[in-house]
């Protein structure tokens, strides 16, 4: 892997290097392994699919860097990544913030046959809002280091959380010295989510581009995608001539982290529908 790579990705599925390829993007705070299990069940039904998980800028493993970044630089990161591993990805499939950078990935590969995948995210813009919005406050208002990872837990817990986001979010802890501290930069945090309520990427499914395939699940149980987005995804689900995106939308019963509640769901969608 070269230098110049602000995403790292490891791979799981087909080797052949001439399998189609499926890079699967975290959202914010996150990393690659949020989607093993999927990962590895979705490799047993489509064995000819080489699977990438991806740790985007500043979160698991990848470089931390000097820039945030934003949403473009977040997919020109997958390019960059894609030449240095010698890959052009086949699908491209996100959730939550990570469904944002797929769509901005297809922003600009509207030139080529493309298929995409947002799991409960939205390409609306609006007032910075929802669970992610909320944790930055509650992790930023915390001491910087704790004695254990049970103290960053009861902290986050005392903020309104359920036990089991706290457990998700101290896997962004690290022991130095005696103590555990975040390595996440929240700041960087802050400057991710900003850009993610501020664009919209409306424009990569309406009209989108002729060569492009984009599906979107719906949790039922998350208010992540809004009603008039999901009256308009609706419309455009609707058949279209072939100047435009095909654009699928799936409503599944679960909540937000629908992939980590239910992952035969998620695998079942993709097994059917990957690279259709």
């Amino acid at each position: 892997m070269s230098s110049l790579s602000a995403m790292i990705a490891r791979r799981v599925g087909a080797s052949d290097p001439a399998a189609p390829s499926l890079v699967l993007l975290h959202g914010i705070y996150g990393r690659g392994r949020n989607w093993q299990a999927v990962a590895r069940a979705l490799a047993a039904r489509r064995p000819d699919w080489a699977l990438w998980l991806a740790d985007l800028r500043h979160h698991g493993e990848a470089p931390r860097g000097a820039a945030a970044g934003t949403l473009d630089a977040l997919a020109a990161d997958i390019e960059t990544w894609g030449a240095d591993s010698g890959v052009v990805p086949t699908a491209v499939l996100g959730h939550s913030y990570g469904g944002k950078v797929a769509l901005a990935y297809a922003a600009r590969h509207a030139g080529r046959r493309l298929q995409t995948w947002v799991i409960d995210s939205t390409p609306e813009a609006r007032l910075p809002s929802g669970s992610a919005w909320d944790l930055l406050a509650i992790v930023r208002a915390l001491p910087t280091t704790f004695a254990s990872r049970q103290d960053a837990i009861a902290g986050i817990e005392a903020g309104g959380f359920s036990t089991d986001v706290a457990q998700w979010m101290a896997t962004n802890l690290s022991h130095e010295s005696g103590s555990f501290r975040w390595q996440l930069d929240f700041d960087v945090m802050e400057h991710l989510l900003d850009d993610f309520f501020r664009r919209s990427l409306w424009d990569v499914l309406d009209p989108g581009a002729p060569g492009h395939d984009v599906h979107v699940l719906k949790a039922s149980r998350s208010s992540v995608i809004s009603g008039e987005a999901v009256a308009r995804l609706t419309r455009l689900s609707e058949p279209t001539d072939a100047t435009r995106a095909r654009v699928h939308l799936h409503v599944r019963d679960g909540g937000h982290w629908i992939h980590a509640e239910s992952p035969a769901t998620v695998v079942d969608l993709l097994a059917e529908h990957l690279g259709g």
